[in-house]
């Protein structure tokens, strides 16, 4: 698993293996594919939500509600103090998602810092499906405006 900090106590990475993680609180699993149960990882709070990261088809309405609770989950944590890793197959696309709308609720970053911020931290891919970052933008207009 590789991961990056991209705002305080948030981090991004890719799939976690089954096991202890002593430096996160919190574990969001986002990859549809890769659910285990959240007993494989003792000593941390799991989340599961599972997204699929289809770039050619537009997200289902029950997509969008998971991710955005799913974030709202993830600032909750945050706002607590916990250090919350979200995952996904390669930290790039889903967890990315989760991470950018828990970015904007808790930091009130722009979308655009936002991405700069991933794309920094996990590379220009981050963030790279373009559903997913319509998404964002759009979640970020309806809240500010």
């Amino acid at each position: 698993m590789r991961a990056s900090e991209v705002a305080p106590r948030l981090f991004v990475g890719s799939k976690p293996l089954p096991g202890r993680h002593d430096d996160v609180d919190v574990i969001v699993l986002a990859a549809m594919e890769y659910q285990p149960p959240a007993k494989l990882f003792p000593g941390v709070e799991v989340l599961h939500a599972p997204l699929d990261d289809a770039p050619g088809r537009s997200m289902r309405q029950d997509e969008i509600a998971e991710a955005t609770k799913t974030a709202g989950r993830v600032a909750r944590r945050l706002r607590g103090g916990p250090r919350v890793l979200v995952t996904c197959a390669m930290g790039l696309n889903r967890s990315a998602l989760v991470a950018a709308l828990a970015m904007h609720e808790v930091y009130g970053m722009s979308a655009d810092e936002i991405i700069l911020r991933l794309r920094r931290a996990r590379g220009a891919w981050a963030l790279s499906n373009p559903n997913f970052e319509k998404l964002l933008r759009v979640v970020i207009e309806v809240r500010t405006n």
